[in-house]
């Protein structure tokens, strides 16, 4: 993602995190490094064959925390990780959100 796009999504999520948002307080209190070398294990594709590189372990997670809290589909939790402003911070505002069948498939 380019830096300006970036910048103006963090300008804007300023706004969101004065008013009170649970997610940027949750990513606080969770040390979400300590889960890398238990996921890096199992979510892994590497192959004889090559394929697709991984998407980040704990973006995968998150992603899936968010699924879990909010009640949504692999198809709507895609659409709604692309809308908000909170869950992009929450993500760590990546480069790419995982589409719904990466999702099902992690």
């Amino acid at each position: 993602m380019s830096t300006f796009i970036n910048f103006a999504i963090k300008s804007e999520y300023g706004r969101i995190a004065e008013l009170g948002d649970k997610l940027g307080e949750v990513e606080k209190l969770i040390d979400w490094e300590q889960f890398r070398p238990i996921l890096g294990d199992l979510y892994s594709n590497k192959t004889d064959k090559g394929g697709r590189p991984n998407l980040d372990e704990i973006l995968m997670i998150k992603m899936l925390i968010l699924q879990q809290w909010h009640g949504l589909s692999d198809p709507e939790l895609e659409r709604q990780a692309n809308n908000w402003i909170s869950f992009r911070q929450f993500l760590g505002l990546p480069d790419k959100i995982p589409d719904r069948s990466t999702i099902w498939l992690f």
